[in-house]
């Protein structure tokens, strides 16, 4: 329940007080036009990326990133309190565990945020496979002690059999934010306090929903193996 209002906090913070500059509608704009554009490189040379693109866009973008990254570890705080609840592991333990492990993974994720955003970008359809694939890696480091690059095959190896119904699991998370989201918007006056607050809820519920799914997909595929 901490959890869960700190991580409300931390939306709501970031939705209400957002840094930079969240409007891109120039950006968008300028996407369409290149795109209908029939010399892709006379536009661009007329009207150049850092026309529409400012500074406090830039701004705006590294901020959302720390946002992401943030809820991440959240969400990873919790899946580690979680597993040492499921495999009877003294609570008290959960900090160590961890504060000891979690810098594998934040150099891991570091070192793919790049070429994983162009990945993305891309092969957008590509992540409906990775990410079932790894759904276990963040477990094997925290709690068995696994290199990140071995433990990025094992995940794969050790999800064999489940990827389909981790996928749909996703699906379904997704499809329950989705609607939420929806009504939400329909119901709420666009850029008021009311919907911010009730959005930072979702996204923060729908985070941790995640983890916890992850948690006892990753006590699952372990117990297995016992």
């Amino acid at each position: 329940m901490l959890l869960l209002l700190f991580a409300w906090g931390v939306s709501f913070a970031f939705l209400q007080f957002p840094p930079g500059d969240p409007d891109f509608s120039q950006f968008i704009y300028w996407s369409e036009d290149l795109a209908d554009a029939k010399d892709f490189v006379a536009y661009y040379n007329a009207h150049p990326l850092r026309t529409v693109l400012t500074a406090g866009n830039l701004i705006y973008l590294g901020s959302f990133l720390l946002y992401l990254a943030g809820m991440h570890l959240i969400g990873l705080f919790y899946f580690t309190l979680f597993v040492c609840d499921a495999r009877k592991v003294p609570m008290e333990r959960a900090p160590k565990i961890f504060f000891t492990r979690i810098w594998w993974l934040i150099l891991y994720s570091a070192t793919l945020m790049i070429p994983g955003l162009i990945g993305f970008a891309v092969f957008p359809y590509l992540y409906l496979f990775a990410i079932p694939a790894f759904y276990v890696r963040s477990g094997l480091v925290l709690f068995d002690k696994q290199d990140v690059y071995k433990a990025t095959l094992i995940s794969a190896a050790k999800t064999r059999g489940h990827k389909f119904s981790i996928f749909l699991e996703l699906v379904m998370i997704s499809m329950v934010y989705t609607v939420i989201h929806y009504i939400i918007s329909v119901a709420l006056a666009s850029g008021s306090t009311g919907i911010f607050l009730v959005e930072s809820f979702l996204r923060s519920f729908i985070c941790l929903a995640i983890f916890r799914n992850m948690g006892m997909r990753f006590h699952m595929v372990t117990a297995l193996d016992k």
